[in-house]
């Protein structure tokens, strides 16, 4: 009742909705709701794929593909994810756009990557299941030669993920940092990301990393972590789910001579934060 109040007080054009259970919640109620406005939504992640790990998924998966298609347009971070709703939700291409993730931080505020840490290993993520830390772990400890590597991040799993690290005896090699503000402060210099991801919509860290020149190790997994690397100049990307290949690009990253001035460059050039606010002004206007 407070959104159609609001509504109705506004008069909007647009409205624009960024979060899955939102979109359908609009596209549900839209004839209540925003009758005589345009309705953009923007996905975040893989909807045929996180539908899952709601409260009902067979009721959610449901409630997409019957009520979906009364969105007016879709806004989807990658590739993966317009593919994804067109062919789990018949979702027309011509109502989607791709607009990726942009990286925000300040250019002159990054750190010039020198002095690199050659055996330091960073993870930027969120400790829980769809993360994939536990496989990573499982990585790491594969190789035999000395390293350091630093989770960074909170989250159910936390404890899980310890008692991983203490059953395979890293606790001088692996370390849980807890979460932080800001999580790359120090890791400018370290050698690799490692992402575990079992599916990622566009993934932020990924971009982060990139800005900062850090080259990444990751699964193709499903959605846009592959849109983001750049196989053998930007990363390497091995077949998700296969720990021991994973390890082994991490000894084959050891011995490539990544250029990470380039891989920052391109970075803060092809995901722009202005380039994204242009793209989104054009998207709205032109419904409009």
């Amino acid at each position: 009742f407070k959104i159609r109040k609001l509504v109705k007080q506004l008069q909007p054009d647009i409205v624009y909705c960024n979060a899955n259970h939102l979109n359908l919640y609009f596209a549900l109620f839209k004839n209540l709701l925003v009758p005589n406005a345009i309705l953009v939504a923007r996905e975040s992640s893989v909807v045929s794929i996180n539908s899952k790990r709601s409260k009902f998924p067979v009721l959610y998966n449901w409630g997409l593909k019957k009520f979906y298609q009364r969105i007016d347009f879709i806004i989807c971070q990658s590739q993966y994810m317009q593919l994804d709703l067109m062919e789990h939700y018949n979702i027309n291409k011509q109502k989607t756009i791709v607009i990726n993730n942009p990286i925000e931080e300040n250019i002159t505020a990054l750190a010039e990557n020198k002095n690199i840490q050659h055996n330091k290993f960073v993870t930027v993520a969120r400790l829980s299941a769809e993360k994939g830390i536990n496989r990573l772990i499982r990585s790491v400890a594969i190789l035999n030669f000395p390293f350091t590597y630093y989770i960074i991040g909170g989250g159910d799993k936390n404890s899980a993920l310890q008692d991983l690290i203490n059953k395979l005896q890293l606790q001088n090699k692996v370390f849980l940092t807890g979460q932080k503000d800001q999580p790359f402060l120090g890791m400018e210099d370290a050698a690799l990301f490692l992402m575990g991801s079992h599916y990622e919509g566009f993934p932020n860290t990924l971009l982060e990393a990139g800005a900062r020149g850090i080259p990444v190790i990751a699964f193709n997994a499903p959605g846009g972590i592959s849109e983001i690397i750049i196989q053998g100049e930007s990363g390497l990307l091995v077949n998700n789910g296969d720990e021991k290949a994973f390890a082994a690009a991490i000894e084959k990253a050891m011995h490539t001579n990544f250029n990470r001035q380039h891989i920052k460059s391109e970075t803060l050039q092809k995901f722009s934060l202005p380039m994204l606010i242009k793209k989104t002004e054009s998207v709205f206007i032109n419904l409009v």
